[in-house]
């Protein structure tokens, strides 16, 4: 969850939901904002709406302000929204439409779009990647995405809600979405259920974040839990492309000793490419071809730092078993 101020894009994306909210035929539909901290006095667009706030008092994470705007709400369907996403028009109308249809339904999520806000290869290829992969996933699934996902109120607290151990924006939400799983529950992924991202992405800011607050906590996660099955980054082509990643790197650092490793590192790129054709094909029709070519290194960079850091929480693992860090363990 962002930083959240009362202007610009914050106060857009909250105007568009209470606007999206106004048109629905849900009369008890509420409407609660969370800050994370201490608010500053809010804004007269604020005063004047029908929202509630509520705010944690320190920053604690998002996990603990969803679970204070959970406690704090009336309805039985907890929708949660990032505040750096804008919601589409029918969003909340398919969300409620799903709830009515299938009574045992017990969470639905959905996806970035394919226009995010924000310019630059590295911004363009984080939340194409995203969009790509909720889009290619659509149907019953064992996660959740609390950027514009919805939970049914009952289940959720049965579940104890985000696990608050996560001090920063995490996995808080996939950890959740596993315990529903595990649990019995149904969920749902439809990528017809949009949102547009406004967030900025800088290459460094990409990987600190990927590899801090997602495949740190994740890998951890699934050295504790080894026999649930997840989906969406976890897909059995992903844990093979990041392994003919290593391979690819390998074989390039060692190529000045070993001539043969050159065409290993050929066979492994080809591989990558036709492993991951989908995406590239993606890229190539929604942005053109200078940004598939950008955006194949920028994926197989993702594919080794994620390997990596996978790898280092398995030697962790198994040189302290009975040592091996809670996943929700906030990292150093």
């Amino acid at each position: 969850m962002p930083t959240i101020t009362w202007d610009g894009c914050f106060a857009h994306c909250a105007r568009r939901v209470m606007e999206l909210l106004a048109t629905t035929d849900g009369e008890s539909d509420s409407f609660l904002i969370v800050f994370d901290g201490d608010p500053p006095p809010p804004p007269d667009w604020l005063v004047s709406s029908k929202a509630r706030l509520l705010a944690t008092g320190r920053c604690s994470g998002p996990a603990v302000a969803r679970n204070l705007a959970a406690e704090s709400a009336d309805g039985e369907i907890l929708v949660f929204v990032d505040a750096d996403v804008e919601l589409h028009r029918d969003a909340i109308g398919r969300i409620r439409r799903h709830f009515e249809n299938d009574s045992q339904l017990d969470a639905v999520f959905g996806s970035y779009d394919d226009s995010p806000t924000a310019p630059g290869l590295v911004s363009q290829f984080r939340n194409l990647l995203h969009h790509h992969t909720h889009s290619s996933h659509a149907g019953p699934i064992r996660s959740f995405w609390a950027g514009c996902g919805a939970m049914r109120r009952s289940r959720f607290r049965a579940l104890g809600g985000f696990d608050s151990r996560y001090k920063r924006p995490s996995i808080e939400d996939i950890e959740l979405g596993m315990r529903l799983a595990a649990a019995g529950g149904q969920l749902l992924l439809d990528p017809t259920i949009l949102c547009t991202h406004h967030k900025h992405w800088s290459l460094s800011s990409v990987v600190v974040t990927d590899i801090r607050q997602r495949a740190l906590p994740w890998s951890r996660l699934l050295r504790r839990r080894p026999n649930q099955p997840v989906g969406l980054n976890l897909t059995p082509t992903a844990r093979l492309s990041g392994v003919l990643t290593l391979v690819l790197v390998a074989c390039l650092i060692t190529q000045p000793w070993l001539g043969l490793a050159g065409w290993g590192a050929l066979a492994c790129l080809l591989a990558l490419l036709w492993l991951n054709r989908s995406f590239y094909r993606f890229c190539l029709r929604a942005r053109g071809p200078g940004f598939m070519l950008g955006a194949i290194p920028l994926h197989l960079l993702y594919f080794l730092y994620s390997s990596l850091t996978y790898g280092v929480v398995a030697v962790e693992s198994w040189v302290q078993p009975e040592r091996a860090p809670d996943p929700a363990a906030p990292t150093p």
